[in-house]
């Protein structure tokens, strides 16, 4: 007898595995969100990094929420080279190189407490190589359904003013000052993309002057969400600990809720400042960038509104801490007033209704920013057109907008 029942079980495995259902499941490993932070603080900004690291630790990783930080410190002899001696960090060992953490849960302020992974030595966070060989580690060895990806460190936009103020993101003090160009910053969420088989949930930057209508459109085909600061950042950056806890609280919440809490959480923690962050949905930049070409393709045909009335129209929009970036909804509320082409005015309408369903979430804190909407864009006014750099960008290769701008004398 006990033979018969000793077929009918093998033949019930049998059954189950040939129809691929299990009794028994197995547990997935795959937990619900990785959160990935490549943390450059090989500047001036190290001692920011490493509070922000401590952030961190107020909430750690749980089985649902992998926090992995890649973080690069400065040695003060690099500090010195630059008159920044006093922006050294002598905290928590006084370490200086690359290293991986992943996050765990302490209460400590000070002392960097999770569970250091390995030690990389230098390494160059300005080379967009080295971003895509972290992203690429965390992804594999801490697999999620969803992933934030957040970039911290100096951010300007896309460009450089001059030898001496240069823009972009990521910069390494200890490698020359290099950076994370905007073509270099799309090769590398387009590789890492590429690697995961699909866009990124999410890429953060926490860095100033992100939040621009260049910047999105550059990595709009291997992300989902861009969240960052039309404004300068204070050195502090985002509320990691807010966020965090929101996040572990709901694991399962969906990309568009977590990139609005970081919105709401960043500018609730700046109440005396000047600041902004929006959360910037890329599945509309072919849409808005088509329009922008639109309305450059309308300036430049108007026989009847002089061109300084546009450059007026620019120079009474909202800017920021570079003052060549303005506000895109702003900008076009003001061609309401300074044009006299209704063509170009009902291509603005236009436009502020594609804005206001690309940005997710945008808000502000401040009166000298309260004209922010979500995007900024290039319009210079302050600084010449800098037009070598510009036209490296995707968005200036795609669109009319350069020609405008050239075509009205800037």
């Amino acid at each position: 007898m006990k033979y018969k029942y000793t077929i009918i079980f093998v033949l019930i495995i049998l059954s189950i595995s040939l129809t691929g259902c299990f009794l028994f499941p197995p547990i997935s490993n795959t937990a619900e969100w990785t959160v990935m932070v490549y943390l450059d603080a090989d500047n001036n900004l190290e001692s920011n990094g490493i509070k922000d690291i401590n952030e961190m630790e107020m909430v750690g990783s749980t089985s649902e929420v992998n926090v992995v930080v890649q973080v690069d410190r400065i040695p003060y002899s690099v500090l010195e080279e630059y008159n920044l001696g006093s922006f050294d960090d002598t905290t928590n060992g006084n370490w200086t190189g690359t290293r991986r953490y992943y996050i765990t849960q302490d209460s400590d302020l000070y002392l960097i407490n999770s569970k250091l992974i390995s030690k990389l030595g230098e390494q160059n966070m300005g080379n967009p190589e080295t971003l895509t060989n972290f992203v690429g580690w965390a992804t594999n060895k801490y697999p999620a359904k969803k992933y934030l990806l957040v970039i911290w460190n100096h951010g300007g936009g896309f460009r450089s003013i001059s030898p001496s103020l240069t823009k972009d993101i990521a910069w390494d003090y200890t490698n020359q000052e290099d950076k994370i160009t905007m073509p270099e910053l799309e090769y590398a969420l387009s590789a890492i993309s590429v690697q995961m088989g699909k866009s990124i949930n999410i890429v953060g930057m926490d860095a100033c002057l992100m939040a621009m209508t260049e910047v999105a459109y550059q990595i709009k085909d291997s992300t989902d969400i861009l969240v960052t600061s039309e404004e300068n950042e204070p050195a502090d950056g985002w509320s990691y600990d807010t966020i965090l806890a929101q996040l572990v609280a709901d694991p399962t919440m969906l990309s568009t809720q977590l990139a609005k809490n970081i919105v709401d959480n960043y500018v609730y923690s700046y109440p005396f400042n000047d600041v902004t962050q929006s959360a910037i949905d890329l599945n509309y930049m072919d849409t808005l960038a088509g329009q922008l070409s639109n309305l450059a393709l309308a300036i430049m045909g108007d026989s009847i509104t002089p061109s300084i009335d546009y450059l007026n129209a620019a120079n009474s929009s909202q800017y920021y801490g570079d003052n060549d970036f303005i506000d895109l909804y702003d900008f076009c509320d003001e061609l309401m007033i300074y044009s006299n082409n209704p063509e170009v005015k009902n291509i603005a309408i236009i436009i502020q209704q594609t804005i206001s369903s690309t940005v997710i979430n945008s808000d502000y804190s401040g009166w000298g920013v309260s004209g922010s909407k979500g995007l900024s864009i290039y319009f210079p006014w302050y600084y010449a057109y800098n037009s070598q750099k510009y036209n490296d960008t995707n968005f200036a290769q795609d669109t009319l907008w350069d020609e405008m701008l050239s075509y009205l004398g800037i």
